[in-house]
């Protein structure tokens, strides 16, 4: 039996980050569903973590919480496959990555998707003037992204890192709108990028379905 738990929804982005470090790690674990869209966020959850958000990640007696420091502690513990590089100039890199996509693309991203995909599963109607706004920002800060971190090597050049595993979930949900399907289009780095990594063995493990959710709307017309 592991003694891993993993503490969140399967739909949650970083939820599913931290799952894909588990995978690629081949450590068995738990997956402790907290869907908080149902119905708020559940008591236990705000006592695991401080701010009352997912992931949180208990593993024998510790309990640890936000994605970023969750992976470096996985691949702290499990050594191998290594998804951190021993270069410090490819570790900043790889670091500079991960902040770049948490404060300037997931933001707009996750906006992106509630209104194209999580609006219509409950039954309400997107804003397009916020779709609009998210298009055109993710439009500029997609093509620095590419340059910067695909077009210069930092994601899945020698090894598959951190930033890799932290980046499939946002750009897996961009994809799924068609938006973002158009927005990747023009981006062909990060489009090869994309098709390689998600016929990977952890990507394709950690895939769900909203519509299972008791909250999606379910059409019987």
């Amino acid at each position: 039996m592991s003694d891993v738990t993993l503490f969140g929804p399967a739909y949650s982005a970083y939820t599913r980050i931290v799952r894909l470090v588990l995978e690629e790690k081949g450590v068995s674990y738990v997956l402790e569903e907290v869907d908080f869209i149902s119905s708020g966020m559940p008591r236990a959850q705000k006592e695991r973590h401080p701010f009352g958000m997912v992931p949180a990640v208990r593993h024998g007696a510790e309990v640890f919480v936000e994605a970023a420091p969750i992976c470096t502690y996985l691949d702290d513990v499990w050594s191998t496959p290594a998804l951190v590089p021993v270069d410090p100039v490819a570790r900043a890199h790889m670091n500079s990555a991960i902040s770049a996509l948490d404060a300037y693309l997931w933001p707009d991203i996750r906006e992106l998707t509630t209104q194209a995909l999580f609006a219509p599963l409950v039954g309400g109607w997107p804003d397009e003037s916020v779709t609009e706004r998210m298009v055109k920002r993710l439009e500029a800060s997609l093509a620095v992204f590419e340059e910067r971190f695909v077009g210069r090597g930092y994601l899945h050049r020698e090894q598959i890192t951190l930033a890799d595993l932290h980046a499939v979930p946002m750009i897996a949900y961009l994809a799924q709108t068609v938006e973002g399907q158009v927005l990747l289009k023009d981006l062909p780095l990060l489009s090869a990028w994309w098709h390689e990594l998600k016929g990977r063995a952890c990507v394709v493990a950690t895939e769900f379905d909203l519509s299972t959710y008791s909250w999606a709307r379910k059409d019987t017309d």
